[in-house]
């Protein structure tokens, strides 16, 4: 089997373990998921390096965690973005001679953090291509698309009906499916890397998604009044009633199922072409999403429960046909290692501990005059939590119950295991907007357009 093997790099943003079938759902939202699972290792215990979209997906394409790569904040008159001096995977493979193509549904994954960077070819969110290493990739709609890219940004915001995700979704996973055939036959072997969000909200999943699973069909104006609700629910203004928040969860649902027949698409290509066998296929999601499951001022924050932080991931290895579970802890910052590697063991890269942190705030329009930084120790059985004002916490993960007098030993245990491997961080200086200036890009000042756009998906 060759060391450089083709790869599909998937990302499901958002999406939560609890809603995929695969993780025993009693709705069946992910079967092309499930499909993937009796060909591929299926992992229990994967932890997010952090519970949102921008310092989760910097740590799976630098193998490194939120405070050694600084790219933990997203403020629009201090952006964070990736220093020039960490490789990323891109980079890396592209150093190996691979071809190496990106298409991403978030606007944090791409020019506005830097990790389009090592790419021949990146789609943005709104269809601009912002890297082009061959004319012959795009059709002459694509290229007219990317240069009114900025029009078609606006037109996802949510009052617009005409032109929602699922046109920009479409869009990108038909230029993977294209990238991906052109490269059949190519002498050079390819990373392809997805974002796909239609677990993030706001949620306008189609009627079909809804009838494959036995729910309502909303009407006309249904979307829209729900969205609104939620959107005023993520930014704080009011909290879910519960007929609210169960309509929620059945959108959420119906646009999970919606984002798994494309999931499908793309892995039956490789099925029809006959190299879905030699290609190392890696699935996870970024991180979950808290949708009125806890209260929203609780302490710790209801950032760091599993249902942010414990995530789906699928592992198929060139050359793998019969599915596995692993029960031990996996790290995604270790993703880096298993696709740099191209075909490593199963469990290789598990681990009894796995990290991840948090810093607070995550975004907004100005920079915080203080950010609290939360780190997270979790094994099989429980979760330890800590902030820099030596505030601590111990969880039960089998019911992710905060334990009220926990036992002192245990706690000073976990305590010294998060201390020993933050001790083996490449760096840790405390940075809170991506380190000192030396070390870290020039903030990159956010255009109205996308500015507009991380509003209404909530992250300012």
């Amino acid at each position: 089997m060759s060391n450089s093997p083709d790869v599909l790099f998937l990302v499901l943003d958002s999406l939560r373990m609890d809603r995929v079938s695969t993780y025993d759902h009693d709705r069946e939202t992910t079967p092309a998921l499930s499909t993937l699972s009796t060909y591929a290792t299926t992992y229990e215990n994967a932890f997010a390096p952090a519970p949102w979209t921008l310092p989760s997906h910097a740590s799976m394409f630098t193998g490194t965690f939120p405070s050694e790569h600084g790219v933990t904040n997203g403020f629009s008159d201090d952006m964070c973005r990736l220093s020039p001096s960490r490789s990323t995977l891109a980079d890396v493979l592209s150093e190996d001679g691979y071809r190496t193509a990106g298409f991403s549904n978030n606007p944090w994954v791409g020019q506005l953090s830097g990790l389009d960077r090592g790419f021949d070819e990146f789609v943005e969110w709104d269809l601009e291509i912002s890297s082009e290493g061959d004319d012959s990739v795009h059709t002459s709609r694509e290229e007219l698309y990317s240069r009114c890219h900025s029009l078609l940004g606006k037109g996802a915001r949510q009052p617009v009906f005409a032109l929602k995700r699922r046109f920009f979704t479409d869009s990108l996973v038909d230029r993977t499916k294209r990238w991906i055939e052109r490269g059949i036959d190519s002498a050079e072997p390819t990373f392809t890397f997805v974002n796909l969000m239609e677990a993030h909200s706001p949620y306008f999943p189609p009627k079909q998604a809804f009838e494959e699973l036995g729910l309502e069909v909303p009407g006309p104006l249904e979307p829209r009044v729900l969205n609104t609700k939620l959107l005023a629910y993520v930014m704080g203004k009011t909290d879910l009633d519960p007929d609210t928040r169960r309509r929620i969860m059945e959108y959420y649902d119906a646009s999970t199922r919606y984002q798994d027949r494309k999931v499908e698409e793309i892995l039956s290509l490789l099925q029809r072409e006959g190299v879905f066998d030699d290609t190392l296929v890696v699935v996870a999601s970024d991180h979950g999403k808290t949708l009125g499951d806890y209260p929203r001022d609780e302490h710790p924050p209801h950032y760091l429960r599993d249902i942010n932080l414990n995530v789906p991931l699928w592992i198929k290895r060139p050359g793998q046909r019969e599915g596995e579970t692993l029960e031990d802890m996996f790290e995604l910052a270790s993703l880096f290692d298993v696709v740099r590697d191209g075909n490593p063991p199963s469990g290789r890269y598990t681990r009894d501990v796995a990290i991840a942190e948090d810093f607070v705030p995550h975004a907004g329009r100005t920079t915080p005059d203080e950010v609290v930084r939360w780190r997270v120790a979790a094994d099989e059985g429980n979760k330890y939590v800590r902030n820099d004002t030596g505030a601590e916490f111990l969880f039960d993960r089998s019911s992710d119950t905060l334990l009220r007098s926990p036992d002192p030993e245990r706690c000073d245990v976990a305590a010294e295991t998060l201390s020993e491997r933050v001790r083996q961080f490449g760096r840790d200086d405390g940075a809170e907007h991506g380190g000192d200036d030396e070390s870290n890009a020039p903030g990159r000042e956010i255009d109205s357009g996308v500015e507009a756009q991380l509003k209404d998906l909530g992250y300012m």
